[in-house]
């Protein structure tokens, strides 16, 4: 699916397609032992948002690469940075739109779930009337 099909679904088809495209792949998903099919199926990745690492820099990698699962969408072509942090829980998003000037932080987020937050950074990105870059 890309960004123009899903800026004309509705909130709950999108958060729908996060869920799906966080989903476990078929060889995870048949791994986990002692659930039932319908707990597995409800099950997808998400941000570790403790904040806490025994390795340095294990939860950026981690929610980076959460947030990538949608980079072939564009949420980075409208900005010069993104950068998602949390503490104790609570996210900030860090940006920079790509033709802007000025540094914002988005930590209104307490509570939210990760499908909630992409879909948020959706807003601000894909679902936005930002200029975006042009990649050849």
């Amino acid at each position: 699916m890309t960004a123009e099909e899903l800026q004309n679904k509705s909130k709950e088809e999108v958060m729908n397609f996060i869920r799906k495209r966080l989903s476990f792949d078929e060889g995870i998903s048949s791994s986990m032992r002692y659930l039932e099919s319908e707990q597995v199926d409800k099950q997808h990745k998400r941000f570790d948002m403790s904040g806490y690492e025994s390795k340095t820099g294990q939860c950026t990698v981690w929610n980076t690469y959460v947030l990538n699962e949608f980079a072939d969408l564009g949420i980075y072509d409208y900005t010069s940075y993104l950068f998602l942090d949390f503490y104790k829980g609570m996210p900030t998003l860090y940006l920079k739109y790509f033709h802007e000037n000025k540094n914002l932080e988005f930590d209104e987020w307490g509570g939210y779930g990760t499908t909630e937050i992409i879909y948020k950074i959706f807003e601000l990105t894909i679902f936005s009337d930002k200029g975006q870059r042009k990649r050849i």
